[in-house]
């Protein structure tokens, strides 16, 4: 996780994103969108955030339904992912639904459902790159 951070950190990327499917109970659903907290430096405090929170805002709007059973409105803040911890770059990690879930598991890894997961996640990116 350090090199992965570190390499993310050196890329000129303007964010990083790391896309997940959560493994919970198979009666929970939904998605989530992580971000450090609290924060270690001044990017975590400020543009992961929005990030964080412009990506919800683009899932929900794309018809994905936030998590029933972890996190707030779609938000989980953590501070027990290096990957997170470690970014000096506006960075997330969104767990798109829970794979022991049979139905999101089917919508994750049929083609139809990549490609609306797909969609939605560059729908993120793009509405806080917009808006900065």
């Amino acid at each position: 996780m350090d090199r992965r951070a570190a390499e993310a950190n050196a890329s000129g990327a303007d964010v990083v994103v790391a896309i997940h499917a959560d493994g919970a109970a198979p009666d929970q659903h939904g998605f989530h969108v992580c971000f450090s907290a609290p924060p270690l430096n001044a990017v975590q405090a400020g543009a992961s955030v929005a990030f964080a929170k412009s990506m919800r805002d683009a899932l929900e709007t794309s018809g994905l339904i936030p998590s029933t059973y972890v996190g707030t409105g779609g938000l989980m803040p953590r501070d027990d992912l290096s990957g997170l911890n470690l970014s000096e770059r506006p960075s997330i990690l969104v767990e798109l639904g829970n794979m022991r879930n049979a139905d999101e598991a089917r919508a994750m890894t049929g083609e139809e459902g990549r490609a609306r997961y797909a969609q939605a996640v560059v729908f993120g990116i793009v509405r806080y790159l917009d808006g900065r």
